[in-house]
């Protein structure tokens, strides 16, 4: 079976050479749409409950939230691990699952059980977006020469957070800093006393004022006028204009009990940068499983169009973490470390078999494994990082193409005044391409073990037994449909005599 592949390809040497080229093409092609990551993502599949209930203590919030909570998340398919921890005002669920449960999938089960628990009013648990640990793919600050830090907030919630999470592959935008604004009403404990009001009747009216309602429709003649009331809060003075009551046929309204005022929610952190001890940032998450290079792509994009907007506010976005920075990195160093591995490759067979032209044949090698390496990458949904394309050894890739050309090239020595016929270099080639064969097969089953690897270790060293699995598949095809081939074209003319050499000078 091999000695017939390696004639059938030698007798269609033309076809073959121009299949391997497209190849190339298509390998060029992969490599320019493969998910690259500068290291693999090595966490499980997990999801993670938050409840937040503003005002109790640790101790409560254990005993009404998170308790219940976990009472119940208890026995969901696939659990491995769940851990958690309460705060003042804050409940935080992590649940782990094994390998080969699905995010969505896992994440509905845990939905259908947390909606089944019994929780105080007001508490509402909520899941985290669907990004794995090596999420945060780019942290920005928001800087104004003018702008106030309240100014900043308010740009960053409602102009710069809502662009950025439009951008495909981006599954949320985290702000960290700054202000939350709020109305605030000042109460006078003597005009509530006065008009004998307690807080509460203040608030029922000021819920109840704070909503449009719908009035239907009337039809006039040909046309339609739709009715509604208005009653949406829009500012301090719509809040101040409100009725609480009335006190001897005169409306007491909101602004006789109190003042209002434009503040902001109570702050638990403050962010820090460089000179400015109080400024605002945003986290960018990516989506799991998405590819870096291509979210980056858009988010740049994005950031490129927003500053050119906020220019006009004298705003900018400055970042200061970029994944794309360590891509980079990852994608030059990977890109140099195979440049001098081939160089220094094509060096040594230049020593060894004493001919450029041998070199070349057998070199031929490693690009054509690079591109299955490419190619078989994207096909299957695997991403490449520095691990993965740095664990490609060059030596063990062209080894069966030194033998094969050797044998060809011995053939050659053999009969140096006489042309090479295409059935001895067919002859010289199945001599040593079925010890290659296998040879190549027992070198990949060697990484077979890798895959038997759970959570972490099979995330970190899987796409490393994919990589070199595909390089040495990519090798051992171009050593039995290529090599002979070239070979063929390199050493069939014979060799000039010294004789001839000296009668033509």
């Amino acid at each position: 079976m091999i000695d017939r592949f390696v004639d059938f390809c030698l007798r269609r040497r033309i076809a073959v050479i121009v299949i391997a080229l497209l190849l190339s093409a298509f390998g060029i092609y992969a490599w320019e749409t493969l998910s690259v990551e500068a290291y693999p993502e090595l966490g499980d599949v997990a999801a993670q409950v938050t409840t937040q209930f503003p005002g109790l203590a640790a101790e409560e919030v254990e005993q009404l939230i998170t308790v219940p909570l976990e009472r119940e998340i208890n026995g969901t398919p696939g659990l491995l691990l769940m851990r958690s921890e309460s705060t003042f005002g804050l409940s935080l669920i992590t649940v782990l699952f094994r390998d080969g449960y699905e995010d969505y999938w896992v994440r509905q089960r845990l939905l259908e059980r947390i909606n089944q628990v019994t929780l105080p009013a007001g508490a509402s648990p909520s899941l985290d977006p669907v990004a794995g640990p090596g999420g945060e793919i780019y942290r920005y600050t928001l800087e104004s020469d003018t702008r106030n830090l309240q100014e900043l907030s308010e740009i960053q919630r409602w102009t710069v957070i809502p662009a950025l999470k439009s951008v495909p592959g981006v599954v949320d935008d985290t702000n960290f800093g700054g202000f939350t604004t709020e109305y605030q009403l000042e109460l006078d404990a003597k005009q509530l006393e006065r008009y004998g009001l307690g807080i509460t009747d203040v608030m029922n009216a000021i819920n109840n004022n704070n909503a449009n309602a719908a009035g239907g429709r009337v039809s006039r003649g040909d046309q339609s006028y739709v009715i509604r009331g208005v009653g949406l809060i829009r500012s301090l003075a719509d809040i101040g204009s409100i009725v609480v009551t009335q006190f001897n046929g005169a409306a007491v309204l909101v602004r006789d009990l109190g003042q209002t005022i434009l503040s902001h929610q109570e702050r638990e952190g403050i962010l820090g940068k460089d000179n400015n001890p109080d400024t605002i940032e945003g986290i960018v998450l990516m989506l799991k499983y998405q590819n870096p290079s291509e979210t980056l792509k858009g988010i740049h994009a994005k950031v490129d169009e927003l500053n050119r907007q906020l220019a006009k506010l004298d705003v900018r976005i400055v970042p200061y973490i970029d994944r794309d920075d360590l891509v980079r990195a990852t994608v030059h160093k990977v890109g140099r470390t195979i440049l001098e591995g081939i160089a220094l490759v094509f060096l040594v067979l230049i020593l060894f078999l004493g001919s450029a032209r041998s070199a070349l044949v057998a070199g031929v090698t490693i690009p054509l494994a690079l591109v299955a390496v490419f190619s078989l990458l994207n096909l299957t949904r695997v991403s490449a990082n520095l691990l993965s394309l740095g664990a490609i050894d060059f030596g063990i890739l062209v080894d069966g193409a030194i033998v094969v050309t050797e044998a060809i090239l011995r053939r050659r020595e053999a009969m140096p005044t006489e042309e090479l016929s295409e059935s001895e270099v067919k002859g010289a080639a199945v001599q040593v391409t079925r010890p290659i064969f296998f040879a190549s097969l027992i070198i990949i089953c060697a990484y077979l073990p890798l895959f038997s690897f759970e959570r972490a270790e099979a995330k970190l060293f899987t796409p490393m037994a994919y990589t070199m699995g595909y390089a040495l598949f990519g090798a051992l095809l171009a050593t039995l449909a290529l090599v002979p081939g070239l070979a063929y074209y390199a050493y069939r003319k014979p060799r000039p005599s010294i004789a001839t050499a000296g009668s033509n000078g």
